[in-house]
């Protein structure tokens, strides 16, 4: 097996395992990544997260549409009105104290079969991947 299609198989499996744990709560990936987000970075704007995740801002935008309907998240306008500040409301914290373990849990699973040396230099091979194809490949 290829060294590629390794990683895409296995983002497929871990995928399936986070739909798993957001399905009770009627979330998508990118609707948990952008609660994930907000707890960790606070009060931010559609254009940082953008930037953050290397999407267009009308991806950032759908999700936010979505999590502020269901009251998870809420929007503060900054003294420029078209400045959008995004922060979880409580009931987005609370939904992420419930989900936010049992991820973790998952996460910590797989990272289990790595020593903190391997996951170093992983993250350091996936970095470098990145940037590459970031720059353009020539």
């Amino acid at each position: 097996m290829t060294f590629f299609l390794q990683i895409h198989r296995f983002h497929k499996r871990y995928t399936t395992h986070l739909t798993t744990i957001l399905a009770p709560h009627e979330l998508s990936n990118a609707n948990w990544s952008l609660l994930h987000y907000l707890m960790e970075h606070g009060l931010t704007t559609t254009s940082q997260i953008a930037k953050y995740w290397d999407v267009e801002k009308p991806t950032v935008s759908a999700n936010v549409k979505t999590l502020t309907q269901r009251g998870l998240i809420q929007i503060k306008y900054g003294e420029d009105k078209r400045e959008k500040y995004l922060s979880l409301t409580e009931s987005g914290e609370d939904l992420y104290g419930i989900i936010f373990p049992e991820i973790k849990l998952l996460q910590q699973r797989l990272l289990s079969t790595l020593t903190e040396e391997q996951q170093k230099k992983f993250q350091q091979a996936l970095n470098d991947m990145e940037q590459l194809l970031k720059e353009g490949l020539t």
